[in-house]
């Protein structure tokens, strides 16, 4: 599978971060520890699972349980959004926040197999993000070379849930969590 247009969606200032961060940073439940359900090894973060599956066997979507869920209406009105502009035809696998600090590498991963027909919606949340604080998506095609996405104030990043992927840590200068907004999507009907 390559890393092509196709595969990977960029929209820069999708959202407005500012009130979106400070919803996310009051949120009760942040874990350290490595979020369940990811297809291939990976490294513990901090995270809040919001909405949805905690395990890859689980084919249900969870629309509903996101827009009825307390507290969360900002982030269900988010998804509203994407649902509507970027993916009629999907429904909400899960949705969660990570957090990265300096140090803390990604290991090469995949989401979904390629039968399951995922897409994966990230938003980046910081409502500031220096190129010095790194924290980049790297995508790998099949040659293993990378395709790296930085880190930006209401960048939403949507890409095929079975690209090989990582996650770059933030730098040693970087004072902050870098936090991010994820959304796992699946066809609501399997095409032929």
């Amino acid at each position: 599978m390559s890393c092509d247009n196709a595969s990977i969606k960029i929209i820069n200032q999708f959202v407005d971060v500012a009130p979106l961060y400070a919803h996310v940073v009051n949120q009760q439940g942040w874990q350290y520890g490595l979020y369940p359900g990811l297809l291939g090894e990976t490294y513990p973060a901090w995270h809040i699972h919001l909405s949805g599956r905690a395990h890859a066997k689980d084919k249900a979507t969870y629309d509903e349980v996101l827009y009825a869920a307390p507290g969360l209406q900002p982030i269900a009105d988010l998804y509203a959004t994407i649902k509507e502009e970027l993916a009629p035809g999907y429904g909400l696998v899960r949705a969660y926040i990570n957090g990265h600090t300096y140090g803390m590498e990604g290991l090469p991963h995949r989401y979904a197999k390629p039968s399951d027909r995922e897409k994966i919606v990230v938003i980046y949340l910081n409502p500031e993000w220096r190129d010095d604080w790194a924290g980049e998506m790297v995508f790998y095609d099949p040659a293993r070379e990378c395709v790296s996405v930085r880190p930006r104030p209401g960048r939403l990043l949507m890409f095929d849930g079975a690209l090989l992927r990582a996650s770059r840590p933030p730098g040693r200068l970087c004072p902050t969590l870098c936090m991010t907004l994820c959304f796992h999507l699946r066809p609501l009907r399997q095409q032929p």
